[in-house]
């Protein structure tokens, strides 16, 4: 009797667990980004598609999410880290408050782009540039340099978005880490003496350009292309500065990936980096917010309005942690100076 009961047991058909309770949570992962959603959202819902992992999106000020993240430090609600430099990620690296990771998509990236321990990573780039109103200066008297923006010709014409903009800190921050403090202070005096105009951001610094309001603006190459997207008649040009062989070149910033230190969510945050690095996920951030591509030979969008790749210009030979180490210097010095 006994053996016939357990031969009937087993002949029934296994089921499955979760017919006996409540199904299996899906995967979740918390994004806490500087960049605006409606830029970062694209790639965030073709990972989410792919993946099937939930991804809750808290977006801020790059210092105020820094600042979140080591006040949750003893338990982390965010699992990874999206700035819009490295400088920010490099201080919450200098403080232990991120997760290595050596994502193999990562390998081709040049070591500038990267922390020496792999806590974070860029995954796109941004190239500091200088905009002009083509009805207000001929192409052939662009300036080609930052530093002629100082010049008595420009005085009163040239705009500039407030320290507020991470990428104007990490300018001032590159020309420091290249020419010294003293060069750096007298260029921002003779800047502010020459008429200096400083405008809350770079979206307000390309429409006023585009309207003739000034005449140059000092911003970020996607912010021209941005401008022709809105307005395709715009009267806009871009110079990409300082490209002589004695010059420093353009410089460069990364949008950084960086996993928390103590994620709950590990290896989903793992898969996010793997994801933007990979080319259908850089893809989306490259075409969705016009940045360019940081692994060598990939195409930028916009060649055929003047955007230049990686390997096409002189860039600033300092590395993102380089800018990273001025930083805090500049806001201190600079701060109340560059202010709407």
């Amino acid at each position: 009797m006994l053996r016939t009961v357990v031969l009937v047991l087993l002949a029934l058909p296994v089921l499955s667990l979760t017919a006996w309770g409540p199904a299996l949570a899906a995967p979740n992962l918390t994004v806490y980004s500087a960049r605006k959603e409606d830029l970062i959202r694209p790639a965030v819902e073709a990972f989410q598609q792919e993946t099937g992992i939930k991804v809750t999106l808290l977006t801020g000020k790059a210092g105020e999410l820094a600042r979140r993240i080591e006040i949750e430090k003893a338990s982390p609600k965010g699992d990874l880290f999206l700035g819009t430099t490295a400088g920010v990620a490099e201080l919450l690296r200098r403080k232990g408050l991120l997760e290595s990771y050596s994502s193999p998509y990562a390998r081709e990236l040049p070591d500038e782009f990267r922390a020496p321990d792999w806590t974070w990573v860029g995954v796109t780039g941004r190239v500091r540039v200088i905009i002009y109103n083509k009805n207000l200066v001929k192409e052939s008297e662009a300036p080609r340099s930052f530093f002629e923006l100082t010049d008595p010709r420009w005085k009163g014409k040239v705009v500039v978005a407030s320290m507020g903009e991470r990428t104007t800190v990490g300018h001032l921050a590159t020309i420091m880490a290249l020419k010294g403090e003293e060069f750096t202070a007298r260029y921002v005096k003779g800047l502010k003496a020459n008429g200096l105009k400083v405008l809350n951001n770079n979206t307000e610094v390309r429409k006023a350009v585009a309207k003739g309001e000034y005449a140059v603006g000092i911003t970020n190459h996607y912010y021209y292309l941005l401008q022709l997207q809105e307005n395709p008649a715009s009267p806009v040009g871009i110079v990409y500065p300082d490209q002589g062989s004695a010059d420093m070149g353009a410089p460069v910033y990364s949008i950084t990936a960086a996993i928390v230190k103590g994620a709950k969510n590990l290896d989903a945050a793992k898969k996010f980096v793997d994801f933007l690095l990979q080319p259908k996920g850089n893809r989306l951030l490259v075409e969705g917010e016009f940045e360019i591509p940081l692994v060598p030979g990939a195409q930028a969008v916009g060649a055929d309005k003047g955007i230049k790749g990686l390997g096409e210009f002189k860039r600033a030979p300092v590395t993102q942690a380089q800018v990273a180490d001025f930083e805090p210097k500049i806001e201190k010095l600079f701060g109340p100076l560059l202010i709407p």
